[in-house]
């Protein structure tokens, strides 16, 4: 420290060392007010991301839930002995207040096929209903909802878990079942159900192998 002391002795190193002072004080506390910035920013974003996903995880929880009703529905027969369905088909609409890109595009791109499928969903059931199953029960056509929503349900909920693993999300967690075995379950039981009834109509060897 001796070269300071000496550097100090006269007005020019005086003058150096004033200058010095200035500057580093200066560089700190623009340094210190460029990472307070810099976190800032970050919270406020970590926090639109964390409200961006609460949009899409209360879109889910109800659209979990509405599929769940449907394979559930108690039905109903009229005066001819049709049956008929108590729940409509579920969909999806996205809050215009999402701001997807704020979104990883993986998440995105899952998030926006859901109402794709649950329209396909949909439309393969009323395909049954036209072609292939009948009155007065309809049993291939409600059989056909229930696999095709439970199905779209399970990819739903996986978004779901996604959500609260990264984001935090609460989930209120509403229902009397456990949304994955139901689904999973119900896939499970019409799928052995189909594979079933296509042995049987081949004689007991099937045709096609899962």
């Amino acid at each position: 420290m001796e070269w300071l002391k000496e550097l100090a002795r006269d007005d020019f190193g005086k003058t150096v060392l004033t200058v010095s002072g200035t500057l580093f004080v200066t560089a700190f506390g623009v340094f210190i007010g460029g990472a307070k910035d810099i976190a800032l920013d970050w919270w406020k974003r970590r926090r639109l991301v964390k409200y961006q996903a609460m949009l899409i995880a209360t879109t889910l929880e109800q659209f979990i839930s509405d599929c769940i009703d449907l394979i559930y529905d108690p039905t109903f027969e009229d005066e001819e002995g049709v049956v008929h369905g108590t729940v409509p088909n579920p969909s999806i609409v996205w809050s215009p207040e999402i701001d997807w890109p704020s979104i990883p595009s993986d998440l995105m791109y899952r998030c926006l096929l859901l109402p794709a499928q649950a329209k396909s969903a949909a439309e393969s059931a009323d395909f049954i209903a036209e072609q292939v199953s009948g009155p007065p029960d309809y049993s291939e056509y409600f059989e056909e909802l229930e696999l095709r929503f439970s199905d779209v349900g399970l990819r739903a909920f996986h978004i779901l878990k996604r959500l609260i693993e990264s984001y935090g999300v609460h989930w209120q967690n509403g229902y009397t079942v456990d949304p994955q075995v139901t689904f999973q379950d119900t896939i499970d039981r019409i799928r052995a159900s189909k594979k079933r009834q296509l042995e049987q109509q081949n004689g007991g060897e099937p045709k096609y192998k899962d």
